[in-house]
């Protein structure tokens, strides 16, 4: 099965401007999805999107990378990344797509790779989504907002321990591979049926804010260090 991973960063964010090639830990933040993705054993191609020259050019700077110059029509805050994906497999043979996001900076190249053989040994699944278990921050303990109210999400364990209610996944946002047949009919990167690849709860990093910039700064050196 040939897979190709495909890193998508844009210049611009308006959560925090320029998030991608910002430093954290001495690097810039898209340099760890690069270097995770060349140490994989499984990936046929990987390729760099973007809008911005620095970026392409910091990605070219990487042996093996393929450049991929994002178009500004598909190139917006609110532009579907199945629009860069259509672009880069039009260009590249592949049997499925690994969506390797940069501000989900924390994975290995083994969390890669075990992600593709869990999709290359169930065939009847159509996509693999990488995941965390969570605890106390739980459905269960969640609400809506109603006439001011609150309504429970999960009345029926509102009221009961943690350790009794069943564990719920939060989509971490660090991998998602998706077979291309699959993706081009659905126009998306989450096709059921969906298998999970587990991943540490700590490991969770997800930039969007400029919070998440603060948190990044002290989870990323206590993950090099193995602290996690």
């Amino acid at each position: 099965m040939k897979i190709i991973a495909i890193i998508p960063a844009r210049g611009g964010s308006k959560g925090v401007p320029g998030k991608n090639k910002k430093h954290v830990d001495g690097k810039p933040l898209i340099c760890y999805s690069i270097e995770t993705a060349l140490q994989s054993k499984q990936l046929a191609g990987i390729w760099v999107s973007s809008d911005d020259p620095e970026i392409l050019q910091l990605a070219g700077s990487f042996p093996g990378i393929l450049l991929h110059q994002r178009e500004e029509a598909i190139a917006g805050d609110n532009s579907p990344v199945a629009e860069t994906v259509n672009a880069i497999i039009r260009q590249s043979g592949c049997d499925a797509i690994m969506l390797l996001q940069p501000t989900a900076p924390i994975r290995t190249s083994e969390n890669i790779d075990e992600a593709i053989r869990l999709l290359d040994t169930n065939k009847q699944i159509n996509s693999v989504i990488s995941v965390v278990a969570m605890n106390d921050i739980h459905p269960a303990r969640m609400y809506w907002k109603e006439n001011g109210q609150l309504i429970s999400i999960l009345p029926e364990f509102e009221l009961v321990r943690r350790q009794e209610i069943p564990p719920a996944y939060y989509r971490n946002g660090s991998i998602y591979l998706v077979r291309r047949e699959a993706f081009e009919k659905e126009q998306s990167l989450m096709v059921k049926p969906t298998l999970p690849y587990e991943m540490p709860l700590n490991w969770l990093l997800n930039i969007d804010e400029p919070r998440d910039m603060i948190i990044a700064e002290a989870l990323i050196p206590a993950w090099k260090k193995g602290l996690l």
